[in-house]
């Protein structure tokens, strides 16, 4: 058994995601991101009910464009590596640029690679923030860039991302172990969906599980690797996913794996984005230890338990470290009922993480 040490992440440093190492992204940066992935959820939603707008294509069937916006992008692995400006457009099927002269088009099928803030050395004077697209066409791999302001080329990369997974068929494991103790737990087959705050497996042997659907909180990810065993695929093996994830404050590692390498890969880079946003967004928020008791009260009793209570602390007391925890971001509102946001939940994970240990 070995490890592809490319495809694995740990709390506090994971960053393969080719952003700038040690610099932080609290204050106007997430404040942006936090907008523009409520947008997300809302558009996950509402999974496609809008019709959207058409794409123009010579056949009988119509798609609804789900991105249509202008950048700058080097299509199609151009030598000359010179940008030019354009329209992106994608649909559930396909990624087209498109310019006064040219049109590049990708199908979603053929993407094999997604990476998120990694500009390449040929282009960086020209970006400042991109997504590299690796397709395939003739049996050829080829790489798109595309460029713009980080909120738009993030807002694109999770649409991207979720034109490439959702609905894929999966095999999960869950749970695989409860902290260091194998499970006896049978491999479901199940379909994969995303969110920016989870991973769903829902429907086919998941579905008539008695517990329900499955679900991952990208919030509470501790450790991730991408692992090569024996038996299954043309080569004799298959990869697998292992996730360490805390769940009601136990440790729990669940394995998914896919027929698609391809699907594989996108779906280890979907992870690390992901987790390296959330991780980035707390770096230097100083959470004093009465504000981390709130966060875990939250975390651990329902809407209805008297919290100040709970605490040993009066009403105005609460109301003040709320109103801290709402102003860096880790609760949904300062008046309660509140949620915890992915970065809060990400907080109190690592506490029990570091407890469990």
């Amino acid at each position: 058994m070995t490890t592809t040490d490319s495809d694995a992440g740990r709390r506090r440093h994971a960053g393969d995601d080719g952003t700038e190492g040690g610099q932080s992204e609290h204050g106007d940066v997430a404040e942006g991101r936090s907008n523009l992935l409520e947008e997300y959820r809302q558009r996950a939603a509402r999974d496609g009910d809008d019709a959207g707008r058409r794409t123009d294509r010579g056949d009988d069937v119509d798609e609804s464009i789900v991105v249509d916006f202008i950048a700058n992008f080097v299509a199609g692995g151009n030598a000359a590596f010179d940008p030019v400006k354009g329209r992106v457009l994608m649909s559930e099927r396909r990624l087209v640029l498109a310019t006064s002269s040219t049109k590049t088009t990708v199908p979603i099928a053929s993407i094999f690679d997604i990476a998120v803030g990694q500009v390449p050395p040929e282009v960086e004077e020209f970006f400042d923030y991109t997504v590299m697209v690796g397709y395939v066409e003739n049996d050829r791999r080829k790489t798109t860039v595309i460029g713009g302001d980080r909120e738009t080329i993030e807002k694109f990369s999770l649409l991207l991302f979720r034109a490439v997974l959702n609905g894929s068929v999966a095999l999960i494991t869950h749970p695989a172990k409860v902290g260091g103790r194998v499970m006896d737990t049978p491999e479901r087959k199940s379909g994969l969906h995303l969110d920016y705050e989870s991973v769903w497996f829902r429907g086919g042997d998941v579905a008539a599980a008695a517990d329900g659907p499955v679900s991952i909180d990208l919030a509470s990810v501790v450790f991730f690797e991408v692992i090569e065993r024996g038996g299954g695929g043309a080569d004799g093996t298959h990869l697998v996913l292992s996730v360490q994830h805390v769940d009601d404050g136990q440790t729990v590692t669940s394995e998914i794996t896919m027929a698609s390498r391809r699907k594989m890969n996108i779906l280890g880079r979907y992870l690390r984005l992901i987790y390296h946003w959330i991780e980035s967004d707390v770096r230097d928020i100083d959470v004093e230890e009465h504000e981390l008791e709130v966060l875990v009260g939250l975390y651990s009793t329902s809407e209805g338990i008297d919290l100040a209570s709970l605490l040993d602390v009066d009403e105005a007391e609460l109301g003040v470290r709320l109103e801290s925890l709402h102003e860096d971001g880790l609760i949904t509102d300062e008046e309660r009922p509140v949620e915890l946001t992915p970065q809060g939940r990400f907080i109190v994970n690592e506490e029990f993480e570091d407890i469990n240990v």
